[in-house]
């Protein structure tokens, strides 16, 4: 994430951050810390918080673009689709229908369904340690957004490789 769409997304200036993060001696702070800290400043909650603590994080060093708390990477891909949540699945269970591994890597057990109000999801585990989870959400205009992220990668190589895989997977959609 770039320091502009920060400041846009908590209606703050990164200099006022890094001012606040200075001042809660952010340095010594864990993530999960950073983040209840950034929530208790009022500006930033819920999904932004833990942005503004990632971006600190990255900014500082003690993480890389794609790097998750853990230290492992995560992969992201999506693309938008006409159609409705059940649509959205419907395109992307045909496109992985048959397939018993992703990229020569095979599943660890059946992949499993869930659905919510807003959302629709497919998630599997890959005998790698690695995990697929396929978020699909709506959007405005009959369309929805079909997100994969792919987790628990054990390096930056492997994050580019299976981003490169899931955005040509995803083209085909």
């Amino acid at each position: 994430m770039r320091t502009e769409a920060v400041e846009k997304g908590t209606g703050r200036s990164w200099s006022d951050w890094l001012a606040f993060f200075e001042r809660i001696g952010a340095e010594r702070v864990d993530h999960a810390e950073l983040a209840r800290a950034i929530e208790e400043e009022g500006v930033a909650t819920g999904w932004w918080a833990q942005a503004v603590a990632i971006h600190y994080e990255q900014a500082v060093g003690r993480r890389v673009e794609g790097q998750t708390g853990d230290g492992k990477f995560a992969a992201n891909a999506s693309r938008t689709v006409p159609g409705d949540l059940d649509t959205g699945l419907e395109r992307w269970l045909a496109l992985v229908a048959g397939d018993d591994a992703f990229d020569g890597v095979p599943f660890d057990a059946e992949p499993s369904v869930s659905a919510t109000e807003k959302w629709r999801y497919w998630r599997c585990a890959l005998v790698d340690g690695s995990r697929v989870q396929v978020t699909v959400s709506a959007k405005d205009g009959g369309k929805v957004v079909v997100a994969v992220q792919h987790e628990r990668l054990e390096s930056m190589e492997a994050r580019d490789r299976w981003k490169a895989y899931w955005k040509a997977r995803l083209a085909s959609l």
